[in-house]
């Protein structure tokens, strides 16, 4: 008996917890038009639209430049011969 009535108060409990007064109001819908509407570019859409060559060169220069730095990251820390002294010190 005690099972069907903790089943029976649990989605009232979780019934209540989902009314606050405190919460933030229903955000405001578009209108249709606007959803539906051109998005507007930002200012250095122009940039690329006119010249995608230098913008692809940009770009693979900048990953490039990642991946340089990402080859750094899986060198070993700590270098073999500060390794191998530590090693030898500890043992």
């Amino acid at each position: 008996m005690r099972h069907v009535v903790r089943l029976a108060t649990l989605p009232l409990l979780l019934l209540a917890a989902g009314c606050d007064r405190n919460a933030a109001p229903y955000p405001t819908l578009l209108p249709t038009q606007q959803i539906l509407s051109e998005p507007a570019l930002p200012d250095h859409a122009a940039d690329a639209g006119a010249n995608p060559d230098a913008i692809d060169a940009a770009t693979e220069d900048r990953a490039d430049a990642l991946r340089g730095r990402a080859e750094a990251l899986r060198r070993p820390v700590i270098e073999p011969e500060l390794r191998a002294r530590m090693e030898r010190s500890a043992g």
